[in-house]
């Protein structure tokens, strides 16, 4: 789906696909949902994109770049949305950008908190617009990193309770969540930290189509991509605890097993014993005699058995 808005004396004006061409001297936004080839080959068609550039736009789990053309720079950059419905805990947005001289085309293909805010709001586009597509970009950016804070406060609370859960009682399934929490949290680190040096390559060195004043706006968002990336090591590092945490209740209910299974074999010991002396051959046994013979050989090993159990306990074995 494209989404066409132009500023037309301090208005914003939303047209159609096919009014384009005759928009291209005003200032322009363009935003593209679920882009398809034949949109992407649109775009390469009216604002004069690279042939690579046109592939990166229609192209899945493009690389975190920042690339300079003659008349445009092309961005790749992620968003981060936490999605259980998709059966995924964390699941990163491809968010294309092409910036030139007075337009702007974005592209995603999934909703995006600041392109829903622009386009809900004429006045505010209608300001960031007319301050120059470089602005709009700057909003669109600083949106889509503010959202990765909300969704890893929900993160971490998730992992908060799952670290409760182990703690009150494992099982095998939280290990197999701990496992997919740490393999997205490291995706997302890596992610971030590429997104991160590209974003302090807008806020430290000057590039065409963005004007010196829009610098300290870019250094912003590279603060904030600062505190989400500690966030994810944090993240990381309380994980890889639950991980610990996990792994020693394993360990502390095996060391029961194996306990209580040492005091049956303890307590089996001596009885084995008796039971093999009055299970001999020889004519003459202590109490063979007897009538009660039998039953006190058993009430022995009742005392036995007691009189072991009450020594373990006395010494805090078990």
């Amino acid at each position: 789906m494209i989404d066409i808005f132009y500023l037309e004396q301090g208005t914003i004006r939303r047209a159609g696909v096919e009014k384009l061409p005759s928009l291209k001297g005003k200032p322009l936004w363009v935003d593209i949902t679920d882009i398809t080839r034949e949109d992407a080959a649109l775009m390469r068609k009216i604002f004069g994109l690279h042939p690579l550039t046109e592939e990166d736009l229609h192209s899945a789990r493009t690389r975190i770049k920042v690339e300079i053309f003659p008349s445009y720079l092309f961005f790749v950059f992620y968003g981060l949305r936490r999605q259980q419905e998709l059966g995924e805990e964390l699941v990163q947005v491809e968010y294309d950008i092409v910036l030139g001289k007075n337009f702007l085309v974005s592209t995603h293909s999934l909703p995006c908190p600041g392109v829903d805010e622009m386009k809900s709001n004429p006045g505010k586009l209608a300001g960031l617009l007319g301050s120059g597509p470089d602005m709009l970009m700057h909003h669109l950016l600083d949106k889509e990193v503010d959202y990765f804070f909300p969704v890893l406060d929900e993160l971490d609370d998730h992992i908060e309770l799952l670290e409760d859960e182990v703690t009150a009682k494992y099982t095998r399934a939280q290990l197999a969540q701990i496992l997919r929490l740490k393999s997205a949290i490291v995706a997302v680190k890596r992610m971030m930290f590429q997104e991160r040096e590209k974003v302090s390559f807008l806020a430290k060195n000057e590039y065409p189509f963005i004007r010196k004043e829009s610098m300290p706006y870019f250094r912003d968002v590279y603060d904030h991509m600062i505190l989400a990336s500690e966030m994810v090591d944090n993240q990381r590092d309380i994980i890889s605890h639950s991980f610990d945490v996990y792994m020693s209740a394993v360990s502390n209910s095996m060391n029961e097993v194996m306990k209580t299974l040492s005091v049956m074999a303890t307590i089996a010991l001596p009885l084995t014993v008796l039971g093999g002396i009055y299970g001999t051959n020889f004519v003459n046994l202590p109490g063979s005699a007897s009538p009660f013979g039998f039953w006190v050989m058993i009430g022995g090993m009742l005392a036995i058995s007691v009189g072991m159990l009450g020594y373990f306990r006395w010494r805090g074995w078990f």
